[in-house]
């Protein structure tokens, strides 16, 4: 996977979908702008029934589409296109965020210099309705004590890949959470190892209306849920809670005075819902 060798890096993605047309288009043109001399990418779009466009629009592109309307939501869509997407290295990417251009390029040739990583992670930068670039995350290392008592998860999903041995290792997500099955998942992999930490630029996520992750309600309860499945939330948990955002924000001061000023918000908004899933 290292530059200047003729290894092929071959990348499975999983896109799960219902009526997603309003941003998938850029979904689809950032996943298959990857696809150069020692990356290949195999994408499958498992849909949840769309009654808009979305079916019209991933026909353009070579993708494959699995249209499943008995799924259990998003989580058992993910997991299910990971039993059918071929690939050494895997992921997944919602039909509303993007991979950033020469991202999968970055994630194979780390993994390539870093044979010990199961799983990586890189900066993320958080977009618009239109693109408009509204600031950066990077994450910073972590334990899974810290993590599990900060309370949400500040590993990036749109920026998150792994060796499909890593993956497997790991396991499904649980499709008992609607919102919170990264968290989880992240807290099983903490459990293993750490992630490979990539200051470039891997994932652009983007902020709208009628995403699932604006539901605070049902993200606080399901983050209480991960909490209490692999930490305990005590004294010691809140202050290496406290302790990692204040990390985060030393090492990402763009991104604390975007969230003070409300350039960035997850507060809910109006607007329809089409694209959540």
């Amino acid at each position: 996977m290292g530059a200047g060798t003729a290894t092929v890096a071959r990348v499975g993605v999983v896109t799960p979908t219902l009526n997603a047309e309003r941003f998938l288009e850029e979904t689809l043109r950032s996943i298959w702008s990857q696809v150069q001399d020692g990356i290949e990418v195999d994408h499958v779009i498992v849909d949840g029934g769309s009654t808009d466009r979305t079916l019209e629009i991933a026909a353009r592109y070579p993708s494959r589409t699995v249209v499943v309307t008995d799924d259990r939501g998003m989580y058992d869509a993910v997991n299910r296109g990971m039993t059918m997407v071929a690939g050494d290295i895997v992921g997944y990417i919602n039909g509303d965020d993007e991979v950033a251009p020469g991202a999968l390029r970055a994630v194979a040739e780390a993994l390539g210099r870093h044979p010990e990583s199961g799983w990586v992670c890189g900066t993320v930068e958080y977009i618009g309705p239109e693109g408009d670039v509204l600031s950066r995350l990077t994450p910073v290392r972590l334990s899974l004590r810290s993590y599990t008592g900060l309370g949400w998860s500040c590993i990036p999903q749109q920026t998150v890949w792994a060796r499909r041995s890593f993956y497997e290792q790991v396991g499904p997500f649980d499709i008992a959470y609607r919102n919170c099955g990264d968290y989880d998942w992240y807290a099983r992999a903490l459990r293993l190892e750490h992630p490979l930490i990539l200051k470039e630029t891997i994932g652009r996520f983007r902020l709208h209306p009628a995403q699932i992750s604006l539901d605070l309600e049902k993200m606080a309860r399901e983050s209480r849920m991960v909490q209490e499945r692999y930490g305990r939330r005590d004294l010691e948990g809140f202050v290496r809670g406290k302790l990692l955002s204040l990390r985060l924000n030393a090492a990402n001061p763009r991104w604390l005075v975007a969230k003070k000023t409300g350039r960035i918000s997850f507060e809910p908004r109006t607007g329809p819902q089409a694209g959540a899933r």
